[in-house]
């Protein structure tokens, strides 16, 4: 258990500044990187151990030390973790049925799909939505049937965005492992910058046809709700965050080639590094696995042939 603590620590936080290291420009590139390192955390507890050599001992040695006495406090963690992790996931749950039910209730809104995309008029939203991950629908208030058509349109590719990018499968990813790893202050701030940089996304694609840059982010400070941030709802202008969606929407700072070179190589170093320094890392769990530990590292590194 020390030992995954550890190793989903250390990879959110390379992960999540190897994100931010990318150019701002490139939101598509940072929203990759935060996907990499959130799906990537199902892959952290299966990779098999790396001998580092003295590094990886080393590192070892620093983590066994900062867990403390592990003997006497691991139950204790493993049963506060066990219960914050169920009762995340039963909000999760909760919040899920209550999204099945406003699709269900919510009034097919005519011509019904935008794209493809099914779109339904809901009392519970005050804003336009995107709800579901294996057959999206977009969620729009009464209201926006007296919206002008520049504006519906923008609304509906923003959402219609989401949807190709598949945000509601990587939405629900990002929620169960918020849920699994509750305590995790690295792996919060890196689904953040991948909610942040999808936003982005989304905005940039809206304002590719009629609307303009600055028309939208007009309109999304008209259309802004205070909806609580659901992890599986993907709404279309939340307070939260919203300044600075739009501050973004409408920069035209761009950096010089030698600092986005030297960003992207960083980055590109810290993505290569943070996977063979968590294979790397590995905590003895009891007393008896250090000694055992110990004793294998010193057979192996005996010579076999003494006095020679």
């Amino acid at each position: 258990m020390t030992t995954l603590a550890l190793q989903s620590l250390l990879w959110c936080v390379l992960i999540g500044a190897a994100a931010l290291l990318v150019p701002v420009q490139q939101a598509r590139a940072r929203r990759v990187v935060a996907l990499t390192g959130i799906w990537g955390l199902w892959i952290v507890p299966w990779l098999p151990a790396m001998p580092l050599g003295s590094s990886g001992a080393e590192l070892g040695k620093i983590a066994a030390v900062v867990s403390g006495e592990k003997t006497a406090w691991m139950g204790f963690a493993a049963v506060v973790w066990l219960l914050g992790s169920l009762v995340v996931l039963m909000k999760i749950a909760l919040e899920a049925r209550k999204l099945a039910q406003w699709v269900r209730e919510a009034e097919l809104a005519p011509p019904f799909s935008f794209s493809g995309l099914e779109v339904r008029f809901s009392r519970e939203v005050d804003g336009p939505c995107l709800a579901g991950f294996r057959s999206p629908c977009v969620l729009l208030p009464h209201a926006a049937a007296h919206w002008p058509a520049a504006e519906l349109q923008a609304a509906l590719r923003h959402e219609m965005q989401h949807a190709r990018q598949h945000d509601g499968l990587h939405r629900l990813c990002a929620a169960v492992l918020r849920a699994l790893f509750w305590w995790n202050p690295a792996l919060h701030a890196l689904c953040g910058i991948y909610e942040a940089e999808s936003e982005v996304c989304c905005d940039l694609a809206a304002t590719e046809s009629e609307v303009t840059r600055r028309d939208y982010g007009e309109m999304l400070l008209a259309h802004a709700t205070a909806a609580p941030a659901r992890g599986l709802v993907l709404a279309f202008a939340r307070r939260a965050g919203l300044r600075a969606r739009i501050t973004r929407l409408l920069s035209t700072r761009r950096d010089s080639g030698g600092i986005c070179c030297a960003r992207w190589l960083t980055a590109l170093a810290l993505l290569c590094g943070a996977g063979m320094l968590v294979a790397a890392l590995r905590v003895p769990e009891s007393d008896e696995d250090a000694a055992l530990e110990m004793e294998a590292r010193l057979r192996l590194e005996a010579n076999a042939f003494p006095g020679s």
